[in-house]
């Protein structure tokens, strides 16, 4: 039965690093036929969250298969996926899919369910791209098994066994030494050629690649990071984390109809649910910036953030009604507060003019109010009659 050697890429940009070499277990005879016509090779690439990886699909092929270099490393990817319940891919020519899932079937440690189509066209909502050839032969080629190739399940044990395996080693040494100072040959030129003429290729194809990403490619590899950072903050002991968001880093290579859609309040919501889906209590805050296109958000466990970060938190959950009303309140509270001392300031001012009022009565001496009157009568009728 055909053997198939899995990789798989720890991080992006890295080398893939060899993971096992599977077979199928009891194969139905379309399994077994599609296992066949696999390459001997596949580069488990990427992970994501999305629906298509996980969820049933009558036109994938699912299969189960054990491992049989004796490493014993399957269980412990499949617990990794397990806890942070992502799906593994990876694309073959020319438009084929091997997928591992989170969900497994069997509680058996020595086997791993998977899935696997010819077209991931099939695949509803899947965004997938063919891989171009030259990028297929690069990663084939980074895809090197550790020097022990020749890994048995059952190792050597007793003397004879030890001297075996380390004649073997020493003469795998030899090899390699010997290897490495073999002259180059005249047609070093050509191979030079051939491999620039690759690399130019390689390079060629991602560019276009780049220059081909749209909006909803960067907005999904975004939430994939930032999910990935808050399970690894999760595990963490570290109580805060800053995130540091750089607009013009992520729009770069768009074209200006994609631009638009990536904005920096786009960026700062998924931080947000990103953080709320791995535990609600935590606290997301974003700090202040005198930039528009850059900004740093720092989440908080739970009980972790400081009582500034709490109040100007709550300050913002609260609804646009509430606001409005505190806002009515305050301002009645200060026209209330200018009411008070306009009385004041008037009660005061009658104070101070009524007691000037009195000092002034105070100084005034009234003259003749009980002045006798000397008039005969004869003189009061002649004033009288005067007038």
């Amino acid at each position: 039965m055909k053997e198939i050697q899995l990789f798989l890429v720890p991080e992006p940009g890295k080398k893939p690093e060899f993971l096992a070499t599977v077979i199928p277990i009891d194969p139905a005879p379309i399994a077994l036929k599609q296992w066949q016509t696999l390459p001997s090779k596949i580069v488990l690439e990427a992970y994501t969250r999305d629906a298509w990886a996980w969820k049933p699909n009558s036109k994938l092929q699912a299969m189960s298969v054990k491992s049989t270099d004796g490493r014993n490393k399957l269980p412990g990817f499949v617990g990794y996926l397990k806890q942070r319940q992502k799906s593994a891919y990876g694309r073959f020519p020319t438009r084929g899919v091997l997928i591992v899932s989170y969900i497994q079937s069997s509680k058996e440690t020595d086997r791993m369910d998977c899935t696997i189509t010819m077209d991931f066209a099939d695949l509803p909502n899947c965004e997938l791209k063919p891989m171009p050839a030259a990028a297929q032969q690069q990663q084939q080629a980074a895809a090197i098994r550790p020097s022990l190739a020749t890994a048995t399940v059952g190792k050597k044990t007793g003397l004879l066994g030890k001297l075996v395996s380390g004649a073997q080693r020493t003469q795998q040494s030899m090899l390699a030494t010997a290897k490495s100072n073999v002259q180059p040959i005249p047609t070093a030129s050509i191979n030079d050629n051939q491999v620039t003429n690759s690399d130019t290729a390689i390079a060629a194809s991602n560019a276009s690649e780049a220059l081909t990403r749209t909006a909803q490619q960067v907005l999904a590899e975004f939430r994939e990071s930032m999910q990935q950072r808050m399970l690894d903050f999760e595990l963490a002991p570290d109580e805060c984390t800053r995130i540091e968001l750089s607009l013009p880093e992520y729009i770069a290579g768009l074209n200006d109809d994609e631009k638009p859609r990536v904005t920096m309040d786009v960026l700062k919501y998924m931080v947000y649910e990103a953080a709320e889906e791995v535990d609600e209590e935590w606290i997301a805050y974003k700090e202040p910036s005198e930039f528009m296109d850059e900004c740093v958000i720092t989440v908080y466990k739970e009980g972790a953030a400081p009582p500034e970060v709490l109040e100007e938190t709550n300050r913002a959950e609260l609804p646009e009604e509430v606001r409005g009303q505190e806002r009515a309140i305050a301002q009645e509270r200060q026209r209330q507060l200018e009411r008070q001392q306009m009385q004041q300031q008037k009660f005061t001012q009658n104070q101070a003019h009524k007691q000037h009022i009195s000092d002034e009565a105070d100084e005034l001496e009234a003259l003749n109010t009980h002045k006798r009157d000397r008039r005969t009568i004869e003189d009061y009728e002649r004033e009288r009659r005067a007038r």
